[in-house]
């Protein structure tokens, strides 16, 4: 599984571009925003979401772990897949789509192409509680769900086990051992 890219920008096409990465090219579907940040020729860097059907197998890159984990969350829901979650990116910063779940903000999420009502609704409904507002989190916290994404544990049950471990554990690394006990046990 591939995590992260880093290479040469050799071609760009529709809502791809081919990464070189020391003599091997990549294929990365990046949204149309981040596009037009780069520039054939020059240096770029993906956090990459490896996703594999049947038939096919895409890379999808991210300038942010954060795009990456909430892009990761849209698609986690049942009708919702890596086109239409990289869509929902391309309305605004990971902060103005987040915001419109947590606010419950049906107009934003269904001005997005390929969105109606329901989908919206099940988008909200889905994914409220599982989103936190960054500036509510600590480093430490991030750090903490990240190193669990890292491992394979979504940011839900990151989230989940991380508010279980006791507060008075202050080191990043104590609070990953605990929440990782706390994971196994369930």
């Amino acid at each position: 599984m591939i995590g992260s890219l880093r290479g040469q920008i050799n071609a760009m096409t529709g809502a791809a571009l081919l990464l070189d990465v020391r003599g091997v090219g990549y294929r990365v579907i990046v949204s149309p925003s981040v596009l037009t940040m780069l520039k054939i020729g020059g240096e770029a860097f993906f956090y990459i979401h490896d996703h594999v059907r049947e038939d096919a197998r895409d890379l999808y890159g991210f300038l942010s772990l954060e795009d990456l984990h909430l892009f990761e969350q849209l698609i986690g829901i049942s009708g919702v897949g890596p086109k239409l979650g990289l869509t929902i990116l391309s309305v605004g910063s990971v902060e103005t789509v987040r915001g419109a779940i947590m606010s419950g903000d049906l107009a934003t999420l269904t001005s997005v192409p390929g969105i109606g009502k329901k989908t919206a609704q099940k988008i909200i409904l889905e994914l409220k509680g599982q989103l936190v507002d960054a500036s509510q989190e600590s480093s430490g916290d991030r750090e903490v769900v990240e190193a669990l994404q890292s491992l394979g544990y979504s940011s839900h049950q990151a989230r989940e086990a991380l508010k279980r471990v006791s507060s008075e554990i202050k080191d990043v690394s104590e609070r990953v051992r605990e929440a990782l006990r706390l994971l196994s046990r369930s």
